[in-house]
């Protein structure tokens, strides 16, 4: 359905896509979508779609095959064999799809493989979410909120009326090569600033968000085995809170107002705070509250964590400030 914020509207060589009424603010929940179709694993068959599909009334079921479906592609341009390594079942599943995918027709598969988000170690099809196109630099993103049993869909910049609101279907830290691979399973090319502009001129948009890309590629990939529950590992590496923090200015940059930047902030604070820079990891700790509501709302279940971070470190200030003012009285 369409909202105060967006109308569905023909795009040139996109079919349909979400086009902005008005001014938006990044942070502004667009959109909460219930579920038309779920599956409860990643791998799925067609038999799985097939039973939930059949428990859909006759209304829904019309509107799942009003979806978009990225059939009827070239069989030359997908791998021609399985590798002979692939388990019976799992060639069976690519089988199917790859089938859905080819076959002159929509299918439930193909509807589902185009339309399908994550949800709970499994996927949803939410049909007013999947009307949104993709971006290698959009200026939205889609979150499963568990806490009130919808996809939601925020800004996560700032948004001028009769602008396309878009969404990133792949990993945007990923090479253009690899994200055409990625999107090519929706059958289509990405037409995206950094996907069409000249990488070879280093002055281009295109250059330097591959240069940035890459970059966080490499930190991610660096840092990963020293974050989470090994984050105190993370604490003791010199230079690891740099390293954050030249993550958190590349997503910045790259417009990544996500959970991914939400997290980076928390990790700065929570180093800070052990190594007693609390007036600097209060203001990282606030920072990854305020991006986990603008990516994901306040009714999200991380929230309170988050919030919980922020008052801890003011309470260790409090504090800390007391005592101070004990000692200067003596």
């Amino acid at each position: 359905a369409e909202t105060e914020y967006y109308k569905v509207l023909p795009i040139p060589g996109k079919g349909y896509g979400c086009i902005a009424l008005k001014s938006i603010k990044r942070g502004t929940r667009i959109l909460a979508d219930s579920p038309l179709l779920i599956l409860e694993k990643a791998h799925y068959f067609h038999a799985d779609i097939q039973a939930e599909f059949d428990k859909l009334s006759p209304a829904d079921k019309k509107l799942y095959f009003t979806l978009h479906s990225a059939h009827n592609q070239d069989p030359s341009s997908w791998p021609r064999k399985i590798a002979d390594s692939v388990t019976d079942r799992e060639s069976k599943r690519i089988e199917e799809q790859h089938n859905a995918r080819v076959g002159k027709e929509p299918t439930l598969i193909s509807i589902f493989q185009t339309n399908c988000m994550e949800k709970d170690g499994g996927a949803a099809v939410f049909p007013n979410a999947a009307r949104f196109n993709h971006s290698c630099n959009p200026n939205a993103c889609f979150t499963w909120n568990s806490a009130i049993g919808k996809e939601t869909i925020h800004t996560m910049k700032d948004i001028k009326a009769d602008e396309e609101i878009t969404l990133g279907y792949c990993d945007t830290t990923h090479d253009k090569a690899t994200r055409r691979w990625e999107l090519k399973h929706y059958g289509f090319f990405c037409d995206c600033l950094a996907c069409t502009g000249d990488e070879s001129d280093p002055d281009s948009f295109a250059a330097k968000s591959a240069a940035r890309r890459f970059r966080l590629m490499e930190l991610e990939q660096e840092m990963e085995p020293l974050r989470g529950v090994f984050l105190e590992l993370g604490a003791k590496k010199e230079g690891f809170v740099n390293q954050l923090l030249e993550l958190a200015k590349l997503l910045i940059e790259e417009g990544d107002y996500t959970a991914r930047l939400a997290a980076t902030y928390l990790d700065i604070a929570l180093i800070c705070e052990v190594k007693g820079d609390l007036a600097f990891a209060k203001v990282a700790a606030q920072k990854a509250l305020q991006v986990c509501i603008d990516s994901q709302g306040r009714d999200f279940l991380d929230v309170p964590k988050y919030e919980s971070v922020v008052k801890r470190i003011k309470e260790k200030m409090d504090m800390e400030g007391e005592m101070n003012g004990s000692i200067e009285k003596k």
